[in-house]
C-alpha cells in the first residue's frame, strides 16, 4: 500500500510518518509533504502531489488550528479547514483513491453529560469549529471514499500543544499553570495513527471518533505526569481559562468510539496508560 500525507511536519503527520513504514503499521511505502511541497490551498499542488506520488491512500492532517486567532480571521480558516480539503476530496474522488480526514472534538458545545457518538449532532461554538463542520461535510459530498476521523486533546512528538508543552515544562523544573475547569480525554498520537491506518485498509467508510479511553481535566492530566516523573503534585497550578480566552471551547466534549468499536477497530488504551507510553517514548 502506498500513503500520502499531507501536513507531514505536525505532530500527527509526524506520527503517521513513524508509524505507516513499520511492520505494525503494515509496511506502507510513504511519501510525505508539508505545506512547502504541497499548499493545500493551491489545487494545482493538490493535483502535482497526487500524480507523482500515485497513493492508494491519502492522510490529510492539513489543518488551521489556531483556535483563538480564527476569530479574527474566519475567512482562513475556512479556506484552510473546509474549502481545501474539498479540492482535495474532489481530486482523490476522481482517481478513485481513499482519503482519512482529521476533524475536532470541538464540533460538539460540549454540553452533553454522556460522551458524544457518532450519531450527536454537531453544535459548534467558535470560528474553528464552524470550519471544521463544514470540513467534514464538504469531504463527505466531494468523496465516496472516505474516512473522517474527530479526534481531540492531541500530544506528541512535534507537538505544540497543551500536554505536551506540559512534559516539556515539567522535565525542564517549570511551574505549569492548568485548566480545572475543561475536560478530556488526552490521545497519544501514535495510537491514532496506529488505529486510523489500520481503518483506512479497510472499505468501512465514514465518520469515526477516535480518543484515548476515559477523561480528566487538564490540570489532573497535569498532577499525572508529575506523579510519573517523580515530582510533587504543587508543581502544577490550577487555572480557570473559560471565558478568558477569545474563542469558546467545549467544557467536556468526551468523544465515544461507537463505530469503531462496532467495526472492531477500536484499539485505543485508556488515557493514562496512553501518558505512560508517551512519556516512555520520549524519555528513549
Amino acid at each position: 500500500m502506498k500513503a500520502l500525507i499531507l501536513g507531514a511536519n505536525g505532530s500527527l503527520g509526524t506520527a503517521l510518518r513513524i508509524h505507516l513504514p513499520t511492520p505494525n503499521g503494515g509496511a506502507w511505502q510513504v511519501d510525505s509533504r508539508g505545506r512547502d511541497r504541497c499548499d493545500l490551498e493551491n489545487a494545482a499542488h493538490i493535483e502535482r502531489a497526487l500524480d507523482e506520488s500515485e497513493p492508494d491512500v491519502v492522510f490529510n492532517t492539513a489543518a488551521y488550528t489556531n483556535v483563538d486567532a480564527a476569530e479574527d480571521d474566519a475567512d482562513a480558516a475556512f479556506r484552510a479547514n473546509a474549502l481545501a480539503p474539498q479540492v482535495l476530496a474532489l481530486a482523490v474522488e476522481k482517481r478513485g483513491l481513499k482519503l482519512v480526514h482529521y476533524s475536532t472534538d470541538f464540533v460538539f458545545d460540549g454540553t452533553l453529560e454522556r460522551p458524544y457518538d457518532e450519531f450527536d449532532v454537531p453544535h459548534p461554538q467558535g470560528v474553528y469549529a464552524r470550519s471544521k463542520v463544514a470540513g467534514e461535510q464538504l469531504v463527505a459530498r466531494a468523496a465516496r471514499r472516505d474516512f473522517v476521523v474527530r479526534v481531540g486533546c492531541l500530544y506528541g512528538r512535534a507537538g505544540r500543544n497543551f500536554p505536551s508543552t506540559i512534559l516539556r515544562r515539567l522535565k525542564a523544573g517549570e511551574t505549569v499553570r492548568a485548566e480545572k475547569d475543561r475536560f478530556g480525554s488526552p490521545t497519544w498520537v501514535m495510537d491514532v495513527a496506529r488505529v486510523s491506518s489500520a481503518l483506512a485498509m479497510t472499505e468501512h467508510f465514514g465518520l469515526y471518533h477516535a480518543t484515548s479511553q476515559g477523561e480528566t481535566t487538564w490540570a489532573d492530566y497535569a498532577r499525572f505526569v508529575c506523579a510519573e516523573l517523580g515530582l510533587p503534585g504543587d508543581r502544577v497550578q490550577d487555572a480557570m481559562l473559560q471565558g478568558v480566552l477569545k474563542a469558546p471551547r467545549p467544557t467536556r466534549a468526551i468523544l465515544d468510539n461507537r463505530m469503531l468499536r462496532l467495526r472492531g477497530l477500536d484499539g485505543f488504551p485508556d488515557w493514562k496508560d496512553a501518558a505512560r507510553a508517551f512519556i516512555r517514548d520520549e524519555a528513549g
